[in-house]
């Protein structure tokens, strides 16, 4: 019994050409247009050994996927389907006995050749029909043997002649199945020798294909049809439009040629052939020199751009990448296997069944490819990228070709973040800000306006009891000028390093200065300052800036560190001062130690501690004017210790 194949398609020119393609072979072929019809098929034509489906007519199944399982299963026909790379997993996951999967975009030979492999050997020893014997007349060495390569799967008789005159001869000595001629040969042209074997009683009715190297216009065709041509086809490498043309006309018998007045001269049809050509040629030289100006703008543009480019041949599955995108995944180009599934491996397992959806979507639907997705770099980390690209199609609509840009968007999306972060700070300090700026305004229009009622009404006010209203008022207002001080100096900081009034200053006075200050807001908070060295320490420095310095670090340790002492120390040597302070309050958890001298960072809930997180920061800049470092050290529930090393020389810059 000779081969039996069951293609699954919808009715159209693609499924007539791969019916011919396998009939030629001289094998029988069933036609099905769904998996209904599929299933019925099987079950009435049980010698079926090969079925062949697009992967779109299965994933659509739905409740008819049991009756083909089982179908399948009893007729023992092996199952292919056409898919591309993105929907073999789908249609995995259907649970088909699948036996292979085929590329859509296949040759008509590629895609005998892989259903020769697929059928059983001992159904293929079965002689089918004789060989088909082709007569090839083409003086052009190079598309003579592309078009013997092309043939070669369909293990055709292939006669070759290079030009007309022998191919007449050889057509008489042995009569080919069909013809197929350039229409421009020595001695004897295509016109001609398809005229010659049309006058031939025993060769007239072999049809013959005329071919030319460019696209035939108006005359050609109605001088084709005047010798009596079956068609006339444009040569080109890699084409199927002329095998499809050969293995249909090739069940066709060649027309007689229609009697025309007078001999039929082709001279002067040929000539101007020849003159288009010669136009044609100097046409192509002027597009090459353009093409090679626009390939070196391009390879400009390329290797200046931080988008690297691929390039994805559909048909072979083979793909290319540019070295930018090489370089921008720390790969060299051996590291590349250049296909698409290297490609998706790269891919994080997260947006890998994303990508495939997107380019299966384009390639079928067209539906635009433009993706986000993470790329595996050499070192084992992932790049942030996002991909656009667009199919190129030939006349049938099929992909053969898609090429793109990546583009590295690692830094960018850092920024954002950064940026993110930075504006949700600053609304979190504008909302804080906000809050602290209400509460001694609400508490000093309270003192103003009981003190106010109290003089309206002529009531008697005892001094005391007005002195203290004045006293709780004038803090209030006191701790709005701090409050606008600090706002205004975080403000310049933010531009430009504070400046800075040098004098010879002692660091330890500074330090009893700021504690005597400090001393009725430590004792509210229930905190007993202590100085542990006292000994001058003297240099050149700021005595305002070095004030506001000790001031943040004493009113920091009483905020977080109530009802425990403050300790303070002083140190030095010839070059450099420390100044530490330490308290044993609820400590800094290590996560927010990296950000605590940044603007507006906070190391506690805003809700549970007041102020506008700009203490550390305006004393690191104080410290970092000055030449000097601040740090910290702190175990949570234990307390923090504040250090400041300070060069008792000044500012290195200054001194420079």
């Amino acid at each position: 019994m000779k081969p039996t194949l069951l293609l699954v398609e919808a009715p159209g020119p693609h499924r007539e050409l791969l019916s011919l393609t396998f009939q030629s072979q001289g094998w029988q072929v069933l036609l099905a247009a769904g998996v209904e019809p599929l299933v019925r098929m099987l079950r009435e034509s049980p010698a079926v050994h090969l079925v062949m489906g697009p992967a779109g007519l299965l994933t659509v199944a739905g409740d008819t996927l049991g009756p083909l399982r089982e179908a399948l299963a009893s007729s023992g026909a092996a199952l292919w389907v056409d898919a591309l790379p993105a929907e073999q997993e789908a249609v995995r996951q259907l649970d088909l006995p699948v036996a292979g999967f085929l590329a859509p975009s296949l040759s008509l030979g590629s895609r005998l050749d892989a259903v020769r492999q697929a059928l059983p050997p001992a159904v293929l020893e079965v002689a089918g029909a004789p060989p088909l014997r082709v007569l090839v007349a083409e003086d052009d060495p190079v598309f003579r043997k592309l078009l013997q390569l092309a043939l070669a799967p369909f293990r055709f008789e292939v006669l070759l002649a290079e030009d007309g005159l022998e191919a007449l001869e050889l057509a008489r000595r042995r009569p080919p199945g069909i013809v197929v001629a350039d229409v421009l040969m020595p001695r004897l042209d295509g016109y001609r020798l398809c005229l010659a074997l049309r006058q031939d009683p025993k060769l007239a009715r072999v049809p013959v294909i005329l071919t030319h190297a460019t696209a035939p216009d108006e005359l050609d065709l109605r001088m084709a049809a005047n010798v009596g041509a079956n068609g006339f086809v444009r040569r080109a490498q890699g084409d199927d439009e002329l095998l499809a043309l050969l293995l249909r006309e090739s069940h066709a018998e060649g027309p007689l040629p229609a009697p025309v007045p007078g001999e039929l001269s082709t001279e002067a049809h040929l000539y101007s052939m020849v003159r288009q050509l010669e136009r044609r040629v100097g046409l192509l030289e002027q597009a090459e020199r353009h093409a090679r100006e626009s390939e070196e703008r391009y390879r400009l543009v390329v290797s200046g751009s931080y988008d690297g480019v691929w390039d994805w041949d559909v048909r072979r599955q083979t793909m290319y990448w540019s070295p930018r995108l090489l370089e921008m995944l720390g790969l060299q180009p051996e590291d590349f296997p250049g296909t698409s599934d290297a490609f998706l491996a790269r891919v994080h397992p997260e947006d890998r069944g994303e990508v495939a959806a997107a380019l299966a979507q384009h390639l079928e639907q067209g539906t635009p490819y433009d993706v986000s997705f993470r790329l595996r770099h050499a070192n084992g980390g992932y790049r942030s990228c996002v991909s656009r690209g667009r199919a190129l199609r030939d006349a049938q609509g099929r992909p053969i070709r898609m090429a793109g840009i990546i583009g590295d968007v690692t830094e960018q999306l850092r920024l954002y973040r950064e940026t993110r972060d930075a504006v949700r700070v600053r609304d979190e300090f504008l909302a804080v800000a906000a809050h602290e700026l209400r509460t001694p305004l609400a508490a000093l229009r309270l003192r103003v306006q009981g003190t106010a009622a109290a003089l309206k009404l002529r009531h008697q006010v005892e001094p005391e009891r007005l002195e203290r209203a004045l006293v709780a008022a004038d803090r209030q207002v006191q701790r709005l000028a701090d409050l606008v001080e600090g706002l205004l100096d975080v403000s310049q900081l933010q531009s430009h390093a504070p400046r800075l009034n040098l004098a010879e200053v002692d660091l330890a006075q500074v330090v009893r200065d700021m504690m005597a200050r400090s001393e009725e807001a430590a004792s509210r908070a229930g905190c007993r300052l202590v100085l542990r060295e006292s000994s001058p320490l003297v240099g050149r420095w700021d005595a305002l800036r070095l004030g506001q310095v000790v001031m943040h670090l004493l009113a920091n340790a009483v905020k977080f560190g109530p009802g425990k002492p403050v300790e303070l120390e002083v140190q030095g040597d010839g070059d450099t001062a420390l100044l530490q302070v330490r308290d044993h309050g609820i400590g800094i958890a290590p996560d927010r130690v990296d950000g605590l001298f940044r603007r507006f960072e906070r190391a506690v809930p805003t809700r549970h501690y007041g102020g506008l997180g700009l203490g550390l920061y305006r004393l690191h800049r104080i410290v970092e004017a000055h030449g000097g470092q601040v740090s910290v050290a702190s175990t949570p529930g234990e307390g923090a210790t504040f250090s400041v090393r300070l060069p008792r020389a000044g500012p290195p810059a200054l001194r420079a």
